[in-house]
């Protein structure tokens, strides 16, 4: 079975064909010894048309994002020694993916037969990126068993529209700020200007801005290296799969804890990753991660080598009913810890515009 030629082992149409493709090439160019699930959701997702496509927009599900999510999760190195024409073999996930039949068990594989074998093990590359991305694995294999039965172009139709979160209908405020809302951006003083809350010998955290709708407010955090770190930042506790129970969330010193404290006693932060997509009301206030971006700036001079700077994002929910706003953050690799507060004011006055402008 292991010497059998592709050709014969796997029964693919043209599009996975060429997602496979594109996977093994993003595998081979990341430095990866392997092509896993999380390479195959790269390669459906840089070939995306029709029905696959519409899965794409609606979860936001970018191939640039994707490359980005699989280089943060991935820690090998090249460690097998193949030939130079010889293409990188699949992970044992993502050969049971290339297996997966249509829903009346006849072929050939697809694109959404891929997408529901590789999501179907919660421990999956894929599922691991869809995560760091934001989006709830069970989600995307919803609509991916429902793609392997091939439905008419109405039933598409009439499937996305229930389950599409873009629409003012289906959206929820506690997701974060609503796609093509009015944002109102409120700056730390003149230029770059910033906030800073903590500082150690090797980085500095600050908030350089704020972002108001009316249904909450955002905040940008940056994390500046001023020498080389040990452990760098990890913006959310990692997911460790407890069988039959739903996953736990361990915190370690490279995890830069977030917290909001409001003047009426409430807290969040980022200790328990929000479920953003979730459709019944929170039982409490939210903080949301967004996304971040990283920039290294290197140096000719021994003395500093690079800059490292982590820019992430943030979506607090509801707005705060007044008083200040204290930013507390711990970041025990490298000895961070601190806060600093601003007056939630123009938060809300800004509000109040975009509502009475709308």
């Amino acid at each position: 079975m292991i010497n059998e030629p592709e050709s014969t082992r796997f029964s693919l149409n043209t599009d996975a064909t060429v997602s496979v493709e594109i996977a093994r090439e993003i595998a081979s160019a990341l430095g990866d010894d392997q092509c896993g699930t999380e390479h195959l959701l790269f390669g459906i997702m840089s070939n995306a048309a029709g029905e696959t496509a519409e899965l794409q927009e609606l979860f936001a599900l970018d191939p640039l994002r994707v490359e980005r999510a699989i280089q943060r999760l991935s820690e090998h190195r090249f460690t097998l020694d193949l030939p130079n024409d010889a293409p990188l073999p699949f992970s044992a996930r993502a050969e049971k993916a290339l297996l997966t039949l249509r829903a009346d068990g006849s072929g050939p594989t697809g694109p959404f037969e891929m997408l529901h074998g590789m999501l179907r093990d919660d421990a999956s590359g894929a599922c691991q990126v869809l995560r760091e991305l934001g989006v709830r694995p069970e989600e995307v294999r919803r609509l991916a068993a429902y793609g392997t039965r091939h439905l008419s172009d109405d039933q598409v139709a009439n499937l996305m529209e229930a389950l599409d979160r873009r629409t003012d209908e289906s959206f929820r405020g506690w997701w974060g700020p609503k796609p093509e809302a009015p944002i109102e951006t409120l700056a730390f003083g003149e230029g770059d200007a910033a906030m800073e809350v903590a500082r150690s010998e090797s980085a500095v955290v600050t908030v350089r801005t704020l972002a108001v709708t009316n249904d909450g407010f955002g905040l940008t955090v940056s994390i500046e290296s001023l020498a080389p770190w040990l452990l760098p930042p990890v913006l959310q506790p990692s997911e460790v799969l407890i069988p039959g129970a739903r996953p736990e969330h361990v915190s370690g010193p490279e995890v830069l804890e977030i917290e909001l404290a409001f003047a009426d006693g409430t807290t969040v932060s980022n200790r328990i990753p929000a479920l953003r997509w979730t459709g019944t009301d929170p039982a409490s206030a939210q903080l949301t991660y967004l996304g971040h971006r990283s920039e290294i700036v290197a140096y000719n001079d021994r003395r500093r080598n690079e800059r490292r700077t982590i820019t992430s994002d943030w979506w607090a929910w509801p707005l705060p009913e007044g008083g200040p706003v204290e930013v507390r953050v711990i970041w025990p690799a490298e000895s961070i810890r601190g806060a600093a507060s601003f007056d939630s004011a123009p938060l809300i006055t800004a509000a109040h515009k975009l509502r009475a402008d709308a």
